[in-house]
């Protein structure tokens, strides 16, 4: 090999061998820059390389991001089946109990529905109840403990409406005299208002604009649509669960609260009673309601805690023990305004909304799985169109609350 050089060119040529028949290959030229040519290649290759691990690195990431994702989406949409079912279980339950109570009523008597009886009160089979590796927990009311919101449009259902909101911290009179006819008016089926009420000439009014219904309710938060109602007058704005579990369980007499409290009348309303009053469940607002004074209340709450009313002629003959010859105080009058109760005409029309037994029963169950806190709620509505001794048990309403929370 020679080696000789031209400017800044090195070349190097192999000198073929004649006696080989073969040879040797042709001169091969090497230059500086065919080495820097050969090592920029080189660079090249490994910044691809690098760049092809980098983007499978993303890929890998984002799939395994991805399978993490969907393991947690499947493990949570199979807690929440779980949670469902407990839930489920546990109407189940309330509605095996409501059963077992009106089965063991011999045919022949008339049945009763009090608040001691197992399926309103059953710690064993309501309470934190551990099943399939979770727990369930119910709360059962019958819907007759409540006001009726579709009862009989009369001068009496308007006076039991105008007391419980007035109970229930409504006390501007202007208030609620348009709150008590714009209910009648959205509910009757002709187009004149009444004196305090609307119909259709104020709702289109509305930036919102929609008409009166001209029939029943169908949902609590309907009574949302009728002028004069807010949140706040049918939830309650009571701020702190603590204080409002406190004054719930206060008599509406003894309650102390502050300006512009209230804590809501939803909770003694319903659209699914059968229209008359459960007085041996019914709560101190609903009692009241009806036209009972605190005294005559009290009276009521302290008998049916000893001995729950078998038949409303047991109620009302305690009433009429209380009255004597007459008390001043709320009557069942129109309006629910004081002065002297003729107690013939309070008995009379106490009878026509009192009952000491229930037909429909609202449900509300949650389940959670043990070490998991997603909790699924499930309210149903249950109806006993079934006789004394024979339950006949339907379901009126079913439906997922989307809330989480316990019962």
């Amino acid at each position: 090999m020679k080696t000789f050089r031209v400017s800044r060119f090195e070349f190097r040529v192999w000198r073929f061998n004649r006696g080989n028949p073969a040879g040797r290959p042709y001169p091969k030229l090497e230059t500086r820059n065919s080495k820097h040519r050969l090592h920029s290649e080189r660079g090249l290759a490994l910044v691809v390389v690098l760049w092809i691990l980098t983007f499978l690195s993303v890929v890998f990431t984002a799939f395994t991001f991805s399978m993490r994702t969907e393991l947690a989406a499947a493990g949570n949409f199979r807690q929440e089946a779980e949670a469902y079912y407990l839930a489920e279980a546990g109407v189940y339950r309330a509605a095996a109990e409501i059963i077992n109570a009106d089965r063991d009523v011999p045919p022949d008597s008339k049945s009763y529905d009090a608040l001691d009886e197992h399926w309103r009160t059953n710690p064993a089979a309501y309470e934190n109840v551990a099943l399939g590796g979770g727990h369930y927990r119910v709360a059962v009311r019958d819907e007759e403990s409540k006001i009726p919101l579709n009862g009989q449009i009369s001068p009496q259902y308007d006076a039991m409406l105008r007391r419980l909101f007035s109970n229930s911290g409504v006390t501007d009179e202007k208030l609620l005299s348009t709150i008590v006819d714009s209910i009648q008016d959205w509910r009757d089926v002709d187009t004149l208002h009444r004196l305090s009420g609307v119909e259709d000439d104020y709702y289109l009014s509305l930036p919102s604009p929609y008409r009166a219904k001209n029939g029943d309710f169908e949902t609590i938060d309907e009574l949302l649509l009728i002028k004069g109602m807010t949140p706040e007058i049918l939830y309650g704005n009571v701020a702190g669960a603590q204080r409002r579990t406190e004054l719930e369980a206060q008599p509406p007499w003894e309650r102390e609260l502050q300006h512009g409290e209230s804590l809501g009348v939803a909770r003694h309303l319903s659209i699914y009673s059968s229209g008359m009053v459960n007085v041996n469940t019914a709560s101190s607002e609903v009692l009241m309601a009806l036209g009972l004074t605190a005294a005559e209340v009290q009276a009521v709450l302290d008998r049916r805690t000893q001995l729950p009313f078998k038949n409303p002629q047991e109620f009302t003959e305690l009433i009429r023990a209380i009255l004597g010859g007459g008390r001043q105080g709320f009557a069942v009058v129109p309006g629910g305004q004081s002065g002297p109760a003729n107690p013939t005409q309070i008995i009379a029309e106490l009878s026509q909304t009192a009952t000491v037994s229930a037909k429909n029963f609202s449900v509300k169950s949650a389940g959670r799985m043990t070490g998991s806190r997603l909790t699924v709620r499930v309210a149903a509505i249950l109806r006993n169109d079934g006789t004394p001794g024979r339950p006949k048990l339907s379901v009126r309403l079913w439906s997922l609350d989307p809330r989480h929370g316990g019962v």
